[in-house]
């Protein structure tokens, strides 16, 4: 009898496991071909934008241009304004070329980062959570994202090339090991990179790491600078890059939805003091809130690194309409983890565009409600780092109020066109979408207090 069981067991058992495979398969086959589609769609788009060009397109076209020309030699000439890293990028580039228009290999680097932003943020939701659906989801939302189209696809930006290491830093911190060099390959890339810097600092008190790894980010812009050193540039030109940056313009900000929005008044050499002191200030108070605060678990590491992301731009002086967008990111993966930080992804997005709307076509007027509804965002995840309530409650009135109201913004304002068209109408739309908003956010951190078993 001993030995019939046994073969009946093992007769059993390959059914089960095939029964096992083909529940897995169910489970993948959805998100899968949601993946493959939104995949595919976003190549479309950005196909169908490929000779979009703003007033910055030139530029790219000869630096692309004299890379290709010049090749390796190249590098001893400051032929772009950018660090080392992408004069490598623009090399590698331009040894496809006659593949395609120069703008369009130019915004095909910002392409192949952002596919490496939506595989990184799938890769925190399905870490964290194990659900094949989120995790597609979370893909299919950061590749199809409007601002992450309007920077690569439509203006051959190459902030997804920061933002892709620092939320590798970020994915790794919430793994609990070092995330410190990709952090510093980010500030390699571009200044930008430096918006995660309160959080790196939180985190390296919080795990005790030693301090001395903060050298690791001046050590990977020299490594990453050999190259170019080689090659004949001068080390002042070099490590000169960011300061060129920086009195590039004189603006408190540049079309940013930040604080600077409501001060513009201020003067320059003030406010420029007065936003650095600010920042400072409150990314130290991050750093030490972090290395203080007794939650844990993945979701707050994500939490406070959204926080830093959000917090610098919105503070510092002299910031451009693309800087928030490591925060419209990392808030996506925040919401795909918990689905009450929902509203804050979908307004980082709406303004978002409303910032780039003030390049793209000169309507300057979605700059004041942008800023607002930043301000709103900034106020309730910094009250998010204090509490941390969970769970999720769907606020029908407040979503429909929010979306009429915006619908209503976006409208108001491609038909009054450029320029100021401060009216009427304009107010009542403009505060009508901000008071959506700020009852959208509040419902929403709310809502986690009434069932707090509802978040997953």
């Amino acid at each position: 009898m001993t030995n019939d069981t046994i073969e009946i067991g093992a007769l059993r058992d390959p059914y089960h496991r095939v029964n096992r495979d083909e529940t897995r398969l169910e489970r993948w086959r959805t998100p899968i071909a949601v993946a493959v589609g939104c995949g595919l769609m976003g190549i479309v788009l950005r196909y169908l934008a490929r000779e979009h060009a703003t007033a910055d397109a030139a530029e790219y076209i000869t630096w692309y241009t004299f890379a290709r020309d010049h090749g390796i030699a190249g590098l001893a000439e400051a032929f772009t304004n950018y660090t080392p890293f992408y004069s490598y990028l623009l090399l590698i580039t331009a040894r496809f070329d006659g593949l395609g228009q120069p703008l369009s290999l130019v915004k095909m680097i910002s392409a192949i980062f952002e596919l490496g932003c939506a595989i990184v943020v799938a890769r925190m939701v399905w870490r964290v959570t194990g659900v094949p659906l989120r995790t597609s989801l979370a893909f299919c939302a950061v590749w199809l994202a409007p601002t992450v189209l309007f920077n690569g696809a439509m203006w051959g930006q190459a902030d997804s090339i920061w933002t892709f290491f620092a939320l590798i830093s970020v994915a790794i911190f919430m793994r609990d090991r070092n995330g410190v060099l990709p952090f510093a390959v980010a500030c390699s890339v571009k200044a930008q990179g430096v918006f995660l810097g309160p959080f790196v600092l939180g985190m390296i008190l919080r795990r005790k790491i030693h301090v001395a790894w903060l050298a690791a980010i001046p050590a990977v812009y020299a490594i990453l600078a050999i190259p170019v050193l080689v090659a004949g540039r001068s080390l002042v030109s070099v490590l000169g890059i960011y300061l060129g940056q920086a009195n590039t313009f004189h603006h408190l900000t540049m079309n940013a939805a930040n604080i600077w929005v409501f001060a513009g008044g201020t003067p320059y050499a003030v406010g420029v003091a007065a936003g650095l002191v600010l920042a400072a200030a409150s990314g130290l108070a991050l750093s030490i809130f972090i290395a203080q605060s007794r939650r844990t678990g993945p979701e707050f590491i994500l939490l406070v690194a959204c926080v830093s992301l959000i917090l610098m731009p919105y503070l510092l002086p002299k910031m451009h309409d693309r800087y928030f967008y490591g925060f419209e990111l990392a808030a996506i993966a925040l919401a795909c983890l918990n689905l009450r930080y929902l509203p804050f992804a979908v307004i980082a997005q709406i303004d978002g565009v409303l910032s780039y709307l003030a390049f793209e076509s000169e309507i300057v007027m979605g700059l004041l409600p942008a800023a607002l509804c930043n301000t709103f965002l900034v106020f309730y995840l910094v009250l998010d780092l204090r509490h941390g309530e969970r769970g999720f409650r769907f606020p029908r009135f407040a979503w429909l109020g929010f979306t009429v109201s915006t619908a209503g913004l976006f409208s108001y304002l491609l038909f009054a066109g450029p320029g100021l068209n401060v009216s009427v109408a304009y107010m009542l739309v403009a505060g009508l979408a901000t008071a959506m908003t700020l009852l959208l956010v509040k419902e929403q951190r709310c809502a986690s207090a009434d069932s707090p078993a509802a978040s997953r």
